[in-house]
């Protein structure tokens, strides 16, 4: 399973639907899931919770430690020599405004497995075209 960052950061900051995702992480840990990801994902957490700090949610400190429960959950994370490439040809059949969600969803494709978002917009705008893409609210496991 693919994950991106919209699910990864409700694992360590309280947003909707982070009792589903924690569900999701929970799911995935009793059925020995390992959950994949590209390095794009630490920067973009990164990025979230450093946006919390500035707004006064909490330290530089918690946010560096929040990371550090993120690196700690077991997500593999992949960088296949063609992801860039995928991502961006991806990204132009789609029309996205930018590439970042289409890494996720390259590797997922090079995977061959499910990518989970919380991202309804991204969601709404690949499917059913790419129906491994699956919407974090809609988890009822």
């Amino acid at each position: 399973m693919v994950v991106d960052a919209s699910v990864a950061t409700k694992w360590l900051v309280e947003e909707t639907d982070t009792k589903a995702a924690e569900s999701l992480s929970r799911w995935w840990n009793q059925n020995n899931v390992f959950p994949a990801a590209p390095h794009l994902l630490l920067i973009e957490v990164a990025n979230a919770l450093f946006q919390r700090v500035k707004r006064g949610e909490f330290s530089a400190d918690d946010a560096g430690s929040r990371m550090q429960r993120l690196l700690a959950t077991g997500v593999e994370f992949h960088a296949p020599s063609d992801l860039y490439s995928e991502a961006i040809s991806l990204a132009s059949q789609l029309r996205l405004g930018a590439s970042y969600d289409a890494h996720y969803l390259a590797l997922a494709e090079s995977l061959d497995c499910e990518y989970w978002t919380a991202d309804e917009r991204f969601y709404n705008s690949v499917n059913p075209t790419y129906a491994r893409v699956r919407l974090l609210s809609s988890f009822t496991g």
